[in-house]
């Protein structure tokens, strides 16, 4: 089955946590924008190879996904989905989830996996960050798309721009500091 954005469900690609990785801005860096990857690289201090992934289950994962305590705590409780634990959510996958704007869909995730299945429920996170104008897969964090500067970048850009807009605003400011 492969979608319309040329992504198989794969499920290298679906994040035990329920994140969509082709919405992350490390993949997006690792498999189309080498500069995109360079720049956050440069503002972690790691090198771009340390930046680079594949996705939670791929071969090649930047270096927050390889000390994710999360899928640590997935692989040794034996599920393949934090949806799919008798503790969901426990208070480790619901601190996660309030860090940061691109979480704030953790937990839908979670029960649309179990719902329907991770397969179905890929299919329709595509969408979320899909941009309405081209097709294109946007970050959580493109406002615009990355491709065509349509605005919202996608779905789940508009949604959430209040709180992207000010995580986007914060990183600016310290990075002038």
């Amino acid at each position: 089955m492969s979608t319309d954005t040329g992504i198989d469900p794969d499920r290298k690609f679906a994040a035990v946590c329920g994140l969509y990785c082709p919405g992350c801005t490390l993949y997006i860096g690792s498999t189309e924008e080498p500069g995109r990857l360079a720049g956050i690289a440069g503002r972690f201090g790691v090198t771009v190879e340390e930046a680079r992934c594949y996705g939670c289950r791929s071969d090649v994962r930047s270096f927050y996904c390889q000390a994710c305590e999360i899928r640590k705590c997935a692989d040794k409780r034996g599920v393949e989905f934090c949806a799919y634990c008798a503790d969901y959510p426990c208070d480790m996958l619901k601190q996660f989830q309030a860090e940061r704007p691109h979480r704030a869909e953790l937990f839908e995730a979670g029960a649309r996996i179990r719902e329907a299945g991770w397969g179905q429920w890929f299919g329709e996170v595509r969408k979320r960050y899909t941009c309405p104008q081209c097709l294109a897969i946007n970050s959580a964090y493109d406002l615009a798309c990355r491709k065509c500067g349509h605005r919202p970048g996608s779905p789940f850009a508009e949604k959430h721009r209040e709180q992207i807009a000010a995580v986007l605003e914060r990183s600016v400011r310290s990075s002038k500091e």
